[in-house]
């Protein structure tokens, strides 16, 4: 959302040498005064040109009037209304104290140009990827000769072989459409290659090759992309702090500290970029609330200056930018260019003749060839002396666009047949004229003066100067790595310390959880059977501080973009971050596992001695801080969550499964006990079960804990203990020699080597991950790859059918149809707050106006005015905050299907990822036409907005997601979510910056249909923040906003503009000259900008004026004349049905399309189960395999975590899409949260075959018809049930971090109730009365348990016959008569048996009578089990649709 801001003025920082400099000091500020304040005929596009022999004179005189408009600071937010006060600030004072402080420290200047030759950069083509799906994907995966003899890749030339330079100190503006390469030419010179497959001829860097560029000054060279990657909950002065901390040179001015040199830059740029009033602002993104599109823009800008890098790259950095504060930011550039000797290369789309008249050279492209490459003062003539003609009023910069588009191109009178037509012919032409040789011998000359003048060496100096004490002279970064470390770990502590809902749901899940585990085991008796529990509590404890490290996965993937583009810029080493995660990780891991031993620890009756306490807590946190190692590491390794998150979610499972809790030790089998050795988690239990029960004793007496027991045995020399380790004849056991005996652990080993081991797992994975960031580069350098539908990637075309497509295209725009009626729409006194901190913040204030049939009306102001704000409360998108006034359409109030017959193209391009531009658009036809208009008719719609938008050649592309890399470009993107609207024929339309991001030919056909539209009936609103001359004049109305979210002018525009100047001329404004652009006038009038001043409060010279009070008397009108609704109100267009049919049917191809997700989890799946069969090979009928196959069944629920967490990102991901289509009316909540449920189904059943192909005979389980099905259906269910209470949880969590907190509680409590690890008989009342029953797994493990178990005769081995002797003159099966006749369990193998032979004891008889007696479980039961299962299932889909329904709309 917007929020409203100030702007002020620049201030200008160098620290270099400026004797010397009179041509680039006065080019600078003649750059900076020109056009900045209300003077006379001075606004819009004019003449910069620089007078170099004046320049010197000029200054002082010059310096005096930008010095009354630098202002250190902006008082009560008024600037706009003209009443700001300002604390004057003495340029010239400034420049000159802060240059002879320089000079005489001895700073050496950084400088440093940019040149290439011959250069070529080649791509894979189209038709090298079609769109991936689940088929395809996996015979990739199984076609190994293709993985190892990879086929040669087709190939594209995007940059043909051109010559290029850009001097220090000048500007270069790369011009050309989307395509044409302009945005891979500054990506080679920012030194980005890893997105091209091949890039031929030598890119020199002031004589520096790019390869030693790369490895000793990554950062002097940056790249600044159009998209704003900030961690959204830092405030800008935060964000802009850390950049300077770990760029603060080490030779700076004399007595200025680190605090100084941070402090006087944020001051210079604050001032400069206008952002002083928002520092202390959070950055937010789409779904944080803080700064506007603009000033995060701003603040991109802002950051990339702080690297203070010699050559500097910006990619359509304006976008989102109003024009006034577009040419503040070029006049920004210019003034750093020139007085820092800066090297500065742009591509502007949109860009005025004010932004253009800034640079010294420009180079145009089309199609990778270069027409043109020179100064920019003379590409004009350049191109009219070819033949074509300017028409006037059109600017420079879109002129020269326009000559790339054969139909755009205008040819002066008898040049129609003599002009080049292709882009070949036009690099031919120009390598013949006089420009090209000027430039090649600008270019040896400068080659020659580099080599001349040792600018290497120079530079080299300087950056050696600039190296902190400590910091490698040969590495790209100046701070060293301890500096790097505490500038990173301030940052992560700002990160965490704001995001107080995830500290709460951490530590509140936390307390939660240890006080509940500590419940369900309270006060464990020293006994035989209390041994088993206390193993079970330790294991939970490990379980539940490595599920709690989980969320570090999430966190970590959410900041990988930011890292990336830190890595480009140098500001740190990708394993210093690491580190500083690590080093921020010891309090908040320490305290996480204090609080988690306070309340569990004495709760649950471990050994009550401090050492052995202190011994825990030391062991959990190790395992805490290796567990975040752990997760971590898979993040280094991929950018895709979900295959970090299904390696992760195996490799836990594994680990859970070898602990030694589950299979102990001595029953592991050989070929996989190795992982025993390489588990960290094995280690760390051993310790804690060797703390607690070293040096206890464990009683034998009572029930269960002794063989035989009972009246008449009393005797303990005929008796022996149930718990491994006792000895006959003994009434205790002794811990260390259970310990031994059963698990074969050596209480020696706990602290060496046990303890050791934990921590060399720490640092082990600490090293890894730091080693992998730094060395494994995974960014794709922001290119976007598309993917196509086999068959039909674009093929390129011929000139005649390039020139066919173009006219066919001009006839879709010309035979617009007419509504058949016209829709007036207004809104009267329109007010807007939202909740603040100790009160409320009013965005919009009494905002009138009304769009009637055939109005165009521009809504224009500066960033942080409110325009995307009033938009978003007229078409009825806010969801917070509080809205007041009257809003009609065709002057009835607004009903149920306002938003459905509307359109809203928002700035944020949200689309489904998987479907292609024309499946996309034709969804939208078809849920959004109305339902009696016949599907082919729709479909002929459809193609018809594709040619209108250019779309042709990614009609059949996926659209992809940009920040994977994937997908349609951001400006293709924009067209779409136009064309998403115009399919929908919609009665009136809204547009957010529809051009933005756009080139010149791009936004012209949109607004010039968007006039045909409008020409046509329909009633339009639209934002726009840079319109040339041409854009602006297709407009009839304006409404404008200033700062504080009030109106400055509404009304006609007029013929040239005129009816709109008068008003602002008239009420005390400056005159417009006849040159100048009316969007930049009135934008300076109103003081839009970063530099910008009113001279008048414009919002109450509107409130006062006539043109206003006939406005509201309008609006009083129709308020009066107001009438109910009589017509039918359709909230939706198509029957639920229908909705449901086209819904599911998108959801089924998204998931068709999805193998990261679906042949990732099924991967997963085979792994698990193939991994647990053979942990379990096998398994016979002895009493010790009776417990083992329980946790083999048991180990297919650890599982059930891994498909939880996979499915929450899903559901989050699909959300945004259906949140944006909902709010347009495409269709219920109700058909998507059904589809989404229905769609995991035909996966699932896939899924549990093969599960359970490699998990249930491999693990030996009984191989009946009937008993086999039994498992396949509760394990179908098991895996629904999982999948849908993932997605009740993402349901419920608006972001995937609380999701990743809530994950580890709820999954360890349905893990401690289900009644495996602490049987209910040995749970507390509380928890077995209500817990037990209300836990799903207990009723899974208990059905799947009593399936595989009755039919079993348990048949002891050796190892598992108790041993004990008969008392004298007693056989064994006398002896034992009496404790059979109580109903004891289990048989003696040897009842003849007598003194001295010892009786063999089999403790159960049946695998019924074991899991009767151990969990009270009955095969009765098994049915039952099953339909409580499914009943799990339906309750969660309830409470799933309830969740959807609930939150079906996002905040904003």
């Amino acid at each position: 959302m917007e929020v409203s801001e100030e702007k002020t003025s620049y201030v200008v920082k160098t620290v270099y040498n400026y004797e010397g400099r009179a041509h680039s000091i006065a080019h600078s500020v003649n750059t900076v005064i020109d056009d900045v304040v209300g003077q006379q005929g001075t606004f819009g596009e004019q003449n910069h040109a620089v007078n170099i022999e004046d320049a010197v004179e000029e200054y002082d005189n010059l310096k005096r009037e930008l010095t009354n408009i630098s202002r250190r600071s902006i008082h009560d937010g008024k600037i706009e209304e003209g009443t700001a006060e300002a604390e004057e600030f003495n340029l010239d004072n400034f420049l000159r104290g802060v240059s002879n402080e320089a000079e005489k420290t001895g700073v050496v200047q950084k400088q440093l140009g940019v040149s290439w030759k011959n250069l070529v950069v080649k791509g894979m083509s189209a038709e090298a990827h079609t769109i991936a799906n689940n088929a395809n994907f996996l015979m990739g995966i199984l076609n190994i000769p293709a993985m190892i003899f990879k086929p040669k890749i087709p190939e594209v030339t995007i940059l043909q072989e051109f010559n290029g330079f850009c001097k220090s100190g000048e500007m270069l503006l790369v011009l050309g459409r989307p395509g044409s390469g302009c945005t891979t030419l500054l990506k080679v010179i920012a030194n980005m290659r890893s997105s091209y497959t091949n890039i031929e001829g030598d890119v020199s860097y002031g004589g520096i090759d790019a390869i030693t560029f790369k490895k000793h000054y990554r950062g002097q060279v940056c790249y600044n992309s159009e998209e704003d990657q900030h961690y959204p909950t830092l405030t800008a002065k935060q964000t802009l702090q850390f950049a300077l901390r770990t760029k603060t040179p080490g030779k700076r001015l004399p007595d200025e500290t680190r605090k100084d040199f941070v402090g006087r830059v944020l001051y210079m740029l604050g001032n400069m970029l206008g952002l002083t009033k928002q520092m202390n602002t959070v950055v937010g993104n789409a779904f944080v609330r803080g700064l506007s599109g603009g000033e995060r823009k701003r603040l991109s800008i802002a950051e990339q200056m702080t690297t203070s890098s010699t050559i500097n790259c910006w990619d359509c950095s304006t976008r989102g930018l109003d024009a006034a504060s577009a040419l503040d930011f070029v006049r920004s550039l210019r003034i750093m260019t020139d007085v820092l000797n800066k090297t500065t290369v742009a591509t502007l789309y949109q860009a005025s003749n004010s932004i253009f008249k800034l640079f010294d050279k420009i180079i145009l492209l089309d199609g990778g060839y270069c027409l043109y490459f020179g100064p920019s003062d003379q590409a004009k003539t350049y191109f009219e002396d070819l033949g074509f003609y300017c028409p006037p009023r059109k600017s420079v910069p879109d002129f020269l666009t326009g000559i790339c588009n054969p139909i755009e191109r205008e040819f002066r009178p008898g040049f129609e047949n003599s002009v080049p037509q292709f882009p070949v012919e036009f690099q031919e032409r120009y390598k013949k004229s006089d420009v090209y040789r000027e430039m090649m011998a600008e270019l040896d000359s400068y080659e020659s003066q580099v080599k001349a003048t040792y600018q290497a060496d120079d530079f080299k100096q300087a950056m050696l100067d600039e190296h902190q004490k400590r910091a490698p002279r040969s590495s790209p970064y100046i701070s060293s790595f301890y500096q790097q470390v505490s500038a990173l770990v301030v940052r992560q502590y700002h990160l965490l310390i704001t995001d107080r809902e995830a500290l709460i749901s951490r530590y509140g899940t936390i307390l939660i959880q240890s006080l509940i585990t500590a419940s369900c085991f309270y006060n464990l008796p020293l006994s035989g059977t209390g041994s088993f529990s206390r193993g079970g509590a330790l294991f939970l404890s490990i379980v539940f501080n490595s599920f709690i490290a989980q969320t570090e996965l999430v966190n970590f993937m959410m900041g990988r973009p930011v890292l990336d583009k830190h890595k480009q810029y140098a500001l740190y080493r990708p394993s210093a971050y690491y580190v500083s995660l690590v080093v921020m990780d010891i309090p908040y891991s320490l305290a996480q596992v204090i609080l988690y031993g306070l309340c569990s620890y004495f709760i649950t009756g471990f050994n009550l001695t401090a050492g052995k306490f202190f011994t825990f807590l030391v062991i959990l946190f190790f395992v805490n801080m290796t567990m975040n190692g752990f997760f971590r590491m898979f993040g280094t390794f991929t950018r895709s969550f979900f295959v970090a998150t299904q390696m992760a979610g195996f490799m836990i499972i594994a680990s859970f499964n070898y602990v030694g809790y589950i299979i102990p030790y001595p029953k592991m089998h050989p070929w996989l006990y190795w992982y025993y050795w390489i588990n960290p988690l094995a280690y760390a239990y051993k310790a804690l079960l060797v703390n607690e029960m070293n040096e206890q004793s464990y009683t034998c007496e009572g029930p269960g804990n002794s063989i035989p027991y009972g009246p008449g045995y009393d005797n303990w020399d005929n008796k022996i203990c149930t718990m491994v380790g006792g000895v006959p004849g003994q009434n205790h056991v002794l811990g260390q020699d259970y310990l031994y005996q059963a698990l074969s652990y050596r209480v020696s080993e706990a602290w060496a080597p046990d303890f050791i081991v934990v921590i060399a797992f720490f640092l082990l994975y600490t090293a890894i991950c730091a080693v992998a960031m730094e060395y494994f580069d995974s960014d794709s350098g922001g290119n976007v790859t598309k993917f196509y539908l086999p068959g039909k990637a674009p093929k390129t075309r011929t000139d005649e059918e390039e020139k066919e497509r173009r006219t066919r295209q001009n006839d879709i725009t010309e035979q617009m149809e007419s509504m058949s009626e016209g829709t007036t729409f207004s809104w009267q006194n329109i007010q807007y707050t939202v909740p603040i901190p100790g009160g409320e913040l009013s965005l919009l204030n009494g905002i009138n106006g009304i769009v009637k049939p055939g109005h165009l009306t521009a809504l224009m102001g500066s960033s942080g005015a409110g325009k995307t704000t009033l938009l978003d409360v007229l078409a009825r998108r806010k969801t917070t905050g509080k809205v007041e006034g009257t809003v009609y359409l065709n002057g009835e109030a607004l009903m149920n299907d306002f938003e459905r017959i509307t359109g809203y193209c928002e700035q944020m391009d949200v689309h489904q990822p998987a479907v292609t531009v024309r499946e996309a658009l034709r969804f939208s036809a078809y849920l959004r036409q109305d339902a009696s208009v016949p599907k082919a008719e729709k479909n002929e719609y459809v193609e018809k907005i594709i040619q209108l938008l250019e779309m042709e050649d990614i009609a059949d592309a996926q659209i992809g997601m940009v920040e994977a890399g994937a997908g349609i470009s951001v400006e293709e993107r924009k067209r779409l979510t136009i064309g998403m609207e115009l399919v929908s024929k919609p009665q009136l339309l809204f547009l957010d910056e529809p051009t933005s991001g756009l080139d010149a030919q791009s936004s012209y056909n949109i607004i010039r249909f968007i006039r045909k539209l409008a020409d046509s009936g329909w009633p339009v609103l639209c934002t726009i923040h840079q319109p040339s001359s041409i854009l602006f004049s297709h407009f009839d109305h304006l409404l404008l906003l200033v700062r504080g979210g009030k109106t400055a002018y509404y009304g006609e525009i007029g013929q040239d503009s005129r009816t709109m100047i008068n008003y602002f001329e008239s009420n005390g404004g400056p005159t417009c000259s006849p040159e100048a652009n009316p969007a930049e006038y009135i934008l300076e009038v109103v003081g839009a900008g970063t530099a910008g001043k009113a001279a008048r409060d414009w919002a109450d010279v509107w409130a006062s004026s006539n043109e206003a009070k006939l406005l509201d008397a309008e609006l009083q009108e129709i308020d009066k004349n107001s009438k109910t609704v009589d017509r039918e109100v359709k909230t939706y267009a198509a029957s639920h049905w229908i909705q449901f049919r086209i819904v599911f049917g998108r959801m089924t191809l998204a998931y068709w399309r999805s193998p990261d997700y679906n042949i990732g989890r099924f991967i997963n799946l085979m792994l698990t189960s193939l991994f647990t069969g053979f942990t379990f090979w096998k398994l016979s009928s002895s009493s010790s395999d009776m417990q083992n196959k329980l946790f083999a069944l048991f180990s297919t629920f650890i599982m059930a975590m891994t498909l939880i967490i996979l499915a929450q990102p899903k559901f989050m991901v699909e959300r945004q899409f259906f949140r944006r289509e909902y709010a347009s009316r495409y269709y219920s909540w109700f058909p998507w949260a059904v589809s989404t449920l229905l769609v995991e189904i035909p996966y699932v059943l896939i899924f549990a075959a093969f599960f359970m192909f490699g998990f249930y005979w491999t693990a030996g389980m009984t191989n009946i018809s009937g008993v086999v099905g039994y498992f396949y259906i509760m394990f179908v269910a098991l895996i629904l049930w999982s999948i849908y209470f993932g997605f009740v949880i993402a349901a419920f969590s608006e972001n995937p971090t609380v999701a990743a907190v809530l994950n580890p509680l709820l999954l360890s409590l349905l893990f401690l109730f289900c009644g495996l690890m602490q049987p209910p008989s040995a749970m507390p009342h509380f928890w077995s009365s209500w817990m037990y029953w209300v836990d799903p797994f207990h009723y899974y493990i208990e059905g799947l348990g009593v399936n595989e178990l009755s039919n079993i005769n348990v048949e002891c081995t050796d190892n598992d016959l108790l041993r004990f002797t008969p008392p004298v003159g007693k056989t064994c099966g006398e002896y034992m008569s009496n404790f059979f006749s109580y109903g004891g369990p289990g048989y003696i193998v040897n009842s003849n048996a007598t003194q001295p032979e010892q009786c063999g004891y089999c403790i159960y008889n049946s695998g019924e009578e074991f899991y009767s007696l151990t969990f009270g479980w009955d095969v009765a039961n098994k049915w039952r089990n099953f339909g409580v299962l499914v009943a799990f299932c339906g309750f969660n889909i309830i409470v799933f649709l309830g969740l959807v329904y609930w939150k079906r709309k996002g905040r904003r």
